[in-house]
């Protein structure tokens, strides 16, 4: 009985909530393109991070890969941090987070890139 006492404790505490600034590490489940003519290529997949920076109103991500110093502003009509439920939008594409996954796609000339991930608190 008391384990269960702690285990609600330790889920409804504020600590396990998202907060601004907190660092998120993922990992691509897909990583793919498909052409104007219809053609698919699938790219290595790839770990990365980001955190939400409050100053910003952003999602920041990391130094390295296909995301690479990406930032991209959060959609205040759909951004829940304290959720972990959030859109953003960059020149490179658009972004929705939601209960740890991470979808990413990009419409361009060359064709539409969509990326997958799982992502963890950290």
């Amino acid at each position: 009985m008391i384990k269960r006492i702690l285990l609600t404790l330790l889920l409804i505490s504020p600590l396990s909530f998202a907060d601004w600034g907190d660092v998120y590490h993922c990992e691509m489940t897909t990583f793919s393109r498909v052409t104007l003519d219809g053609d698919e290529e699938n790219f290595k997949l790839e770990k990365f991070k980001f955190k939400l920076d409050k100053n910003r109103n952003a999602v920041v991500f990391g130094k390295r890969g296909y995301f690479e110093n990406r930032v991209g502003k959060l959609n205040n009509d759909h951004a829940w941090v304290s959720r972990e439920r959030w859109q953003a939008t960059h020149e490179d594409g658009r972004y929705v987070f939601s209960n740890g996954k991470l979808l990413h796609s990009f419409v361009g000339f060359s064709g539409i890139t969509a990326v997958t991930a799982y992502c963890d608190k950290f």
